[in-house]
């Protein structure tokens, strides 16, 4: 009795070990946000949510990734068939500091991004321009 015990528990703990191991699937998809910054691309990766993102929130240090080598290493964190909606620019109601210099959410060139929708492509991730 006692081995059968200790087996379901092994078993349970197995399973709960290989779904942690997996990036938690965002109920709305998730977000990418870019702008330049001294002549480089910087991006963030959100999990996507029914409120507005806050543009300290989006460009804050934890959550951009500066070149295309590290938002693929962000990308291929997502599990395979998320969907990843680029933002155009910020929510309507995101106010931009009025502070001179600061950056610009926006969209790279055609090529730009066309070489990050393959990346998407390739890693199974389905992107859309908002």
């Amino acid at each position: 009795m006692l081995r059968k015990s200790i087996a379901a528990a092994a078993v349970v703990l197995l399973a709960a070990l290989a779904v942690s191991a997996q990036p938690p699937q965002a109920m709305k998809g998730y977000e990418l946000y870019s702008w330049k910054v001294k002549g480089r691309w910087h991006y963030a990766v959100l999990a996507g949510t029914n409120r507005a993102k806050s543009y300290e929130e989006i460009i804050s240090p934890d959550n951009q990734r500066i070149g295309i080598a590290a938002l693929k290493a962000e990308l291929q964190k997502l599990p395979r068939g998320a969907e990843l909606f680029w933002m155009s620019a910020a929510h309507a109601n995101v106010v931009k500091p009025r502070a001179k210099g600061s950056p610009v959410l926006e969209l790279p060139s055609r090529k730009r991004i066309k070489r990050i929708k393959a990346d998407c492509d390739k890693l199974g991730i389905k992107l859309s321009l908002s």
